[in-house]
């Protein structure tokens, strides 16, 4: 697997595409930490999950594990460290961000198939498992109990507000995935770069061009 690795990276062009590849995932992830930082008082609002989801829809298991772990964990421990406590969660937060990662990049092509409203409910469907896996850990970890699941639903049905705070943006933010991979195709477009194939979603068959790989 290292050799083709080697052998690949010693085509120019497949050394620009991942530069490329690196370059606008984390720039993607640079602007999420951002975004998230300024709504960072707004109870269950954020943008590292539609980030997540964003760059493993454009490139792949590989990029999207990489914003899935990087983010979080950069995100946590400076910005949320700052204004108070962290870290506790974090151990499920990443197990939430790796599955999406690992999903959306397996169901690439189905997923780039489905509607704008379609991607909402998606968007708020991890909402939903990312507030139980939180909400698990902070009766463990937090609160350090045994896991009892009369509690776990008292916990989950006390926070129901943010939940569906959190539910409803991620509708809102998810719903625009294809709106923003258009934009970041036609900037591309613009400056003459070809290299990712990134695809427009004015063409149906567009994205049959996208590669299947993700280098």
């Amino acid at each position: 697997m290292i050799n083709r690795l080697v052998e690949h990276l010693r085509n120019p062009q497949n050394r620009t595409k991942i530069i490329l590849k690196m370059s606008i995932s984390a720039s993607l992830a640079s602007l999420g930490i951002v975004l998230s930082t300024i709504v960072v008082f707004v109870p269950n609002m954020e943008f590292i999950s539609v980030t997540i989801f964003l760059v493993s829809l454009l490139f792949g298991v590989y990029y999207g594990l990489m914003v899935a772990i990087s983010v979080p964990i950069v995100y946590e421990f400076i910005i949320i460290a700052i204004i108070g406590s962290a870290g506790y969660l974090i151990f499920f937060k990443l197990i939430s961000y790796v599955l999406l990662a690992l999903i959306t990049s397996s169901l690439r092509k189905i997923l780039l198939k489905i509607s704008f409203w379609e991607l909402g409910v998606l968007g708020g469907f991890f909402a939903i498992v990312y507030d139980i896996l939180t909400t698990i850990g902070y009766q463990i970890i937090v609160i350090r109990s045994d896991f009892v699941f009369s509690y776990f639903l008292v916990l989950l049905g006390s926070g129901i507000i943010f939940t569906i705070a959190h539910v409803v943006s991620n509708f809102i933010l998810f719903s625009f995935t294809k709106t923003m991979i258009n934009w970041i195709h036609s900037a591309f477009k613009a400056r003459g770069i070809k290299q990712l194939m990134i695809p427009s979603f004015s063409n149906e068959e567009a994205f049959s061009n996208l590669e299947g790989g993700s280098t």
